[in-house]
């Protein structure tokens, strides 16, 4: 795989090759262009450019990056910037060069969060990539929102670090580490490492430098995040590493300063996971309500998918893979796909047994040898089922799809309050002095296209915990008053009204999608029960949520010939 240079601007990827060299100055060249340029020094890499680049260098003066000093690997480095290309001077001929310390500081300090509910056409020839649509640069107020966008980082492609603890991993860690942050210099005694735990699929280390020397940026504590044995089955690591990315030029998610071949480095958010009984705290749902409704109406699903086709074509060409490959598009698809892998899991047979009153398709299996197709059947007309009763019912938007308390953040501060007070316990936070929402959410590896319902109810259905304590799970009625003042945080935006048809329409819409994630995590979990070496239960859990889904089957049939919903035919 050719080491690149990636730009991604405006839902576009563009790409630019460069190499190590020995010398101190960035030499960046187009051989339509003409005299070479030198640009920023202290970086020690030569970027030259293409013959014919992904935008017009011809009209740009300066392009922020950020490559690592000193770097033997080869690097893949990506940033996401949204400027006009005509906001750059229009006389030069060439691009300045690009030095992993004077660019970072610039980059951090230019990078503000950028929500826009624009709908921002993406332009589609090659020169013109990097430059606003006629239809954008006419409106100053999209303009004046692109322009603050942006979020960069770094690709290795050829580290990869060991998943299981050991003196190697932990050296492939220090290494790498001083390689992605050469102002933490060269000692790899400095680093010290912490396993985190909270997740069910992957390993999580706590890097923090503890050296003298002075760090710039001000980034001394940062996360590394292995991907779990098989979980490329189930997840799209590019789709997670562009939507973090476009996220992060929200100001919605941490600074993801490298992907690796096994996993990401990313910020460290101060503060702590909440846990599952806190999540229904009087104090704290306003919160991730809010948020999450933020999140829905900000981050534009056309932009990541833009990026991800280039970043798809761009790369599995070089690597010769068929760049027409399906991959899920959204949610439904994703599902699909899981369904077409499940393997021979007699939790689920089970259930599906106890279910038969309920089934699109009944179990006919006579020998267990036809037992895994006759799953993989019922399971495949359920969803066809499902999608066409209320696949229309609920707004499409990017679905971050794994909202469990281990995946909100809350800050120290609320955190010491809630400890104190005790976690079901209503506090004040007003003291506090929170000038922006607190919560922040991680862990993007599910995000997707798909209904908002969807995500709502699969926050919801987290509530239960691990345990699948199914009392905690809040009845989606539009008498619960829990649920009403949780949807009016939800809605809120900007002061504007929020009506009470509006949050009776809400409980509505999130009702049709109360069994969807309990399909959902009940097919992943049994995928997970045959590949994950983690010490969980997958197939007991495969089946607990699985009930889930048919549970509210029964209750969807009934309550359908006695409610009136808007979207169901």
């Amino acid at each position: 795989m050719p080491s690149t240079y990636c730009l991604l601007s405006n839902g576009g990827l563009h790409f630019l090759p460069y190499h190590n060299s020995n010398s101190t100055d960035i030499s960046l060249t187009r051989s339509d262009i003409g005299e070479n340029t030198t640009g920023t020094k202290d970086s020690g890499q030569s970027m030259p450019l293409p013959s014919q680049s992904a935008f017009g260098i011809a009209s740009s003066s300066s392009l922020p990056g950020m490559v690592p000093k000193d770097s033997s690997s080869r690097i893949f480095s990506t940033i996401f910037t949204s400027k006009a290309r005509n906001q750059y001077p229009q006389q030069t001929s060439s691009i300045m060069g690009i030095s992993s310390n004077s660019v970072a500081s610039t980059v951090s300090s230019s990078c503000q969060s950028c929500v826009s509910n624009a709908d921002w056409p993406v332009s589609g020839g090659k020169q013109d990539d990097y430059s606003l649509s006629k239809s954008r640069s006419t409106s100053p107020s999209v303009a004046k929102e692109v322009e603050k966008c942006c979020a960069h980082s770094i690709y290795l492609p050829d580290r990869y670090i060991e998943p299981s603890e050991s003196s190697n991993q932990k050296l492939q860690v220090r290494q790498m580490l001083l390689e992605i942050f050469p102002e933490w210099g060269n000692n790899e005694d400095f680093i010290e490492l912490h396993e985190l735990t909270g997740g069910i699929t992957n390993m999580l280390l706590k890097c923090t430098y503890k050296g003298p020397e002075n760090v710039q940026n001000g980034y001394k504590t940062v996360l590394i995040r292995t991907y779990g044995r098989g979980t490329g089955l189930l997840i799209d690591r590019d789709r997670e590493f562009v939507s973090h990315l476009v996220l992060n030029s929200y100001n919605l998610a941490p600074k993801v300063f490298a992907r690796f071949g096994n996993g990401l480095v990313y910020g460290f958010i101060e503060g702590r996971a909440l846990h599952f009984d806190e999540l229904s705290n009087p104090s704290v749902y306003p919160f991730i309500a809010s948020r999450l409704g933020q999140w829905h109406r900000t981050v534009r699903v056309k932009v990541i998918e833009e990026g991800l086709r280039r970043m798809r074509l761009e790369f599995r060409q070089s690597e010769k893979v068929e760049v027409s490959k399906k991959r899920p598009g959204n949610i439904w698809e994703l599902i699909k796909g899981w369904i077409d892998i499940l393997p021979q899991i007699k939790g689920l047979v089970a259930v599906c047994d106890k279910n038969q009153d309920l089934q699109q398709v009944r179990m006919d299996a006579k020998d267990p040898e036809s037992i895994q197709l006759t799953l993989k059947q019922i399971l495949s007309r359920e969803l066809e089922w499902l999608a066409s009763e209320i696949g229309d019912c609920s707004p499409q938007v990017a679905a971050h799809s794994d909202l469990l308390c281990g995946n909100i953040i809350i800050p120290s501060e609320l955190s010491r309050e809630l400890e104190e007070a005790g976690r079901n316990s209503k506090i004040s936070t007003r003291h506090l002095h929170f000038d922006t929402n607190p919560i922040s959410f991680i862990d993007y590896e599910y995000m997707m296209p798909g209904p908002r319902a969807f995500d709502i109810s699969n926050h919801f259905q987290e509530w239960q915990g691990f345990a699948c304590d199914k009392s905690l799970i809040p009845k989606p009625v539009r008498t619960n008053q829990l649920l009403r003042k949780w949807c009016m945080s939800y809605l809120q935006k900007d002061g504007s009204e929020v009506t009470e048809v509006m949050i009776d329409d809400l409980i509505d819409e999130i009702s049709l999608y109360y069994g969807m994630p309990g399909f959902y995590w009940g097919i992943w979990a049994g995928i997970q029960s045959t590949i994950s070496l983690i010490d969980f239960d997958y197939g007991g859990y495969s089946g607990q949520r699985l009930v889930e889904y048919w549970n509210w089957k029964r209750w969807y049939l009934k309550e359908k010939g006695s409610r009136l919903y808007k979207c169901v035919k």
